[in-house]
């Protein structure tokens, strides 16, 4: 529905609702002051004079949602508004000139209790602020809005570009590829891709492992002892008293014959 359309439709229900709201309050408060006046509680006026203001209380609360166009609650909210100011500004001349001969007693009697308290009045201004919402004003959409850019990006993909022929790194689009027959013995799988940024390629098959030492290790051979600690020669024969001492036998004194 159009926005002209919908303002329309609404000057429409404002104009059929607004004596519908004041009838059913001038008579409900009419049987209820009645009831009062004569002291009749068990009647049934009072339950009939409350179930008609409820009516009117359902029909002003459906005039002032958020539904309706805002001309809805506009027209009564304009009505009641003037009829509550004439009995603010000129009570006298609203009384003798006001619903004594348009009304009906039931309801001039109701008007009369109504109107001088300032009852129309107060509903009238409720109305009117009701009508001023800019939202009310606005048109409905009959679908939400979409996002704004067309919904969320995709995640940006990670890493350095990919070399020629290898797979695409993750987060980017992955074109769409027909299904891939099972690679054949000693073939590596076509996921893994090329090797990238240099690596060497992958060895297929197991290489020749070095054969075994054929025997134990030969053991390191000892190192020679120093001038230092070699053992001394042993003595030659003859008694202690017949060798040299060993300062002798250095500086090449008595020497054994």
């Amino acid at each position: 529905m159009s926005n002209g359309a919908r303002h329309g439709l609404g000057v429409l229900v404002g104009v059929v609702v607004t004596p519908i709201i004041a009838a059913c309050l001038m008579y409900g408060a009419n049987k209820l002051g009645m009831s009062v006046r004569t002291f009749r509680f068990e009647g049934g006026d009072r339950w009939l004079g409350a179930a008609v203001i409820l009516v009117a209380a359902v029909l002003t609360g459906l005039l002032a949602g958020s539904r309706l166009s805002p001309v809805a609650s506009l027209v009564p909210g304009v009505v009641y508004s003037l009829i509550g100011a004439l009995w603010i500004v000129s009570p006298r001349w609203t009384f003798s000139n006001t619903g004594r001969d348009v009304l009906p007693s039931e309801l001039d009697r109701g008007y009369l209790l109504l109107g001088p308290y300032g009852i129309f009045l107060l509903l009238g201004i409720a109305l009117l602020v009701a009508s001023v919402a800019p939202s009310r004003w606005k048109a409905s959409s009959a679908t939400g809005a979409g996002p704004r850019f067309g919904g969320t990006p995709p995640p940006a993909p990670m890493g350095p570009p990919p070399m020629h022929g290898a797979q695409p790194p993750m987060g980017a689009h992955q074109p769409h590829q027909p299904p891939q027959a099972p690679p054949g013995p000693g073939q590596s799988p076509p996921w893994q891709g090329a090797p990238q940024y240099g690596q060497p390629p992958a060895q297929q098959g197991t290489a020749n492992p070095p054969p075994p030492p054929s025997g134990p290790p030969a053991a390191p051979a000892a190192p020679a002892p120093p001038a230092d600690d070699r053992p001394e020669s042993s003595p030659r024969g003859g008694s202690n008293d017949d060798n040299p001492g060993e300062w002798t036998q250095v500086y090449g004194g008595n020497r054994p014959q």
